[in-house]
């Protein structure tokens, strides 16, 4: 019997429920819709009894977003999200979707889109690498599984609230759990590059102002003939957690990469700083005191900017102070 090749990596568990074509039948009556080319938004918390999956929508519609577009991901139902989970504190999360059999028309087999988390909500993540066909496939078949065993488990619980077409809730022990593909690490079981789990802070749900962002990169497969393995994947935006259960994606132009300083001379009451810059962007050096060093950088003060060459380049600072700090802001 021909099987359904969505599924064509998960044959070899087709004896747990008494063959494959009843396998497939049971994927299929799931109230949880999943193909691959989906991206999936997972959930996780450590020590809870159960993890959340959401489909929320096709990749190839992020990736033509316009520049500026702000998108309410509106499949995420907060009420499932409180459902699951005690608190939206130390939620685990990320949004991940693979090019598998059936291919989605305009992309190579086998393109990836995940996200990055960031370590600081202002400042881009390091973009994820491009890797070859064959190495992104690894990644590619646990990515597609999460969407898999999610139609899977969703089959084989009742419908409601919590199982939904969008939306279910999945018992961490289920035999077709999210965790053995994710992974202890959030990497996919090894399979990709890093990890890709977000976590919320433990005070997370202490202030409505917080926000958990992570970056989406969208990853075709590269070649070395073309000088594209491992080049940087395609910044795609950011998507954006807040604790009443809402998440947003953001398309924006991707961040200059962060200016290095290079040397800082002082002569007389002028103080120049050296930096390495691209050509095109704006630079602006900010300088504060001690007692400013505890506050954010970007509140420092701003003082004099610069349009960058592609090569290193000084601004001047001319002040009497006897100590000043300088931190150099390339701007988008």
């Amino acid at each position: 019997m021909k099987s359904h090749p969505t599924y064509k990596f998960l044959r070899g568990l087709a004896t747990l429920v008494g063959g494959f074509a009843l396998f497939a039948e049971a994927v299929h009556a799931a109230p949880f819709l999943y193909s691959p080319g989906d991206l999936v938004l997972t959930f996780r918390q450590t020590g809870n009894a159960s993890d959340y999956v959401v489909n929320i929508g096709k990749a190839a519609t992020f990736s033509v977003l316009p520049a500026g577009s702000s998108v309410v991901i509106a499949n995420l139902s907060p009420e499932q999200l409180n459902s699951a989970f005690p608190s939206v504190n130390g939620l685990r999360w990320s949004v991940a979707g693979a090019n598998r059999p059936p291919v989605v028309p305009d992309f190579p087999i086998q393109t990836l889109w995940v996200t990055a988390p960031r370590l600081s909500v202002d400042i881009q993540s390091n973009p994820y690498l491009r890797k070859s066909q064959a190495v992104q496939g690894n990644g590619g078949s646990q990515i597609d599984g999460v969407g898999v065993n999610a139609a899977l488990s969703s089959s084989l619980l009742p419908g409601g609230s919590d199982n939904t077409a969008t939306g279910v809730i999945i018992p961490v022990n289920a035999p077709f759990a999210i965790g053995p593909v994710l992974g202890i690490d959030g990497d996919y079981v090894g399979s990709f590059q890093r990890i890709v789990e977000n976590v919320t802070p433990d005070d997370f749900d202490g202030d409505s102002s917080n926000v958990s962002r992570s970056d989406l990169y969208e990853l075709l497969p590269g070649t070395r003939s073309a000088g594209t393995l491992d080049a940087p994947g395609r910044y795609l935006g950011y998507f954006e957690l807040k604790p009443n259960g809402t998440l947003t994606f953001q398309n924006t132009p991707p961040l200059p990469p962060r200016p290095a300083i290079t040397g800082i001379t002082r002569n007389g009451n002028v103080t120049s700083v050296s930096f390495n810059t691209v050509a095109g962007v704006t630079y602006l050096l900010r300088y504060t005191d001690v007692a400013g060093l505890s506050s954010a950088a970007s509140g420092w003060t701003a003082g004099a900017s610069i349009a960058g060459s592609g090569s290193v380049v000084s601004i001047e600072d001319t002040h009497a102070d006897a100590i000043r700090f300088y931190i150099v802001e390339a701007q988008p």
